[in-house]
């Protein structure tokens, strides 16, 4: 997967939330000073929260298993890839004659700009995608009474009195600060005035989550390449259907790595919102689809469902 986009079979979407909204943020995991791409078995505490939300979505035991940027750039290289536009890749082998997957790997690689978000989302006992919206009271108006002092001239000899009068003030309402939920709401609003760098960093949790579903959307069957000839193999929509159905298995991804339901829904609102259209370019187009939209052909959620995706 390219920056900004991933791809399996998918069956039918079922999104078993694990938090409802309303509910608390959970943590799955602790924060701990290792680094998931240090754990040579593949074993650190997100490589094992990873591997049941991904085999869930493939539909099969799968894992996956995070690289630092020295094997990142080796393994990545050896795929014939470019490793600083790859987030993650799932291996698959293609017949020359018949043009169909024939094998197709049980693990998703991903690099450290995906991890590193991941296990910070994760362990994070309020989420970093929330922020407390303040709210402020009405303004008021008040009459106080001003006094100034009035130069005045008495019998030919200057002097000053004091002058009482009154005005009317306005008296900003209090602010109050709410407790921290979603800071996206749907149609392009923010919840509250949060900086760039909360944004920034808004994306690139946006970004780890549709990555590891988009790669096990790969890892379930959805795949694709261009053989040496130039011939197309496997599934010519793979990208583009891993990044759709990706995006309909975020709210149960970002669930599962503990968070609220609500929240869960409006990071992948994000991704529709204002990373998704950014896919409709010469460079990204193979990840767009018109297609993908509520009632298209890569609209895979339950029958009945009103979020969108």
């Amino acid at each position: 997967m390219r920056k900004g986009v991933v791809a399996v079979a998918c069956l039918a979407l079922v999104i078993a939330a694990a938090a409802a909204a309303g509910q608390r943020d959970t943590a799955p995991i602790q924060d701990t000073p290792d680094l998931p791409w240090t754990n040579p078995s593949h074993q650190s505490n997100l490589e094992v929260l990873l591997a049941p939300i991904a085999s869930h979505i493939a539909n099969r035991a799968v894992t996956a298993r995070c690289e630092g940027d020295t094997d990142w750039v080796t393994l990545v290289t050896q795929q014939g890839g470019n490793p600083n536009a790859e987030l993650g890749y799932v291996s698959a082998t293609f017949s020359a004659t018949t043009r169909t997957a024939t094998s197709i790997a049980t693990f998703m690689e991903l690099r450290t700009a995906v991890c590193a978000p991941l296990k910070a989302f994760a362990s994070a006992t309020t989420k970093p995608t929330k922020c407390s919206p303040i709210t402020q009271a009405p303004s008021t108006t008040k009459r106080v009474k001003v006094t100034t002092r009035k130069r005045v001239v008495v019998n030919g000899v200057a002097t000053s009195k004091l002058v009482t009068s009154y005005k009317t003030v306005t008296v900003p309402g209090a602010k109050t600060t709410g407790p921290p939920g979603p800071c996206y709401i749907a149609g392009n609003r923010e919840a509250a005035d949060m900086p760039d760098a909360f944004w920034a960093a808004y994306g690139d949790y946006a970004q780890a989550i549709l990555t590891l579903a988009h790669e096990a959307i790969h890892l379930g069957g959805v795949v694709g390449a261009t053989l040496r000839s130039g011939a197309v193999a496997g599934d010519a929509q793979a990208e583009a259907k891993a990044t759709c159905y990706g995006m309909q298995w975020m709210p149960y991804v970002a669930t599962q790595l503990g968070d609220t339901a609500d929240d869960a829904q409006a990071i992948a609102t994000y991704y529709w919102e204002r990373i998704y259209p950014g896919y409709r370019t010469a460079l990204n187009s193979q990840y767009w689809s018109a297609d993908c939209t509520p009632g298209g052909a890569m609209d895979i959620r339950p029958a009945g469902s009103t979020q969108w995706p």
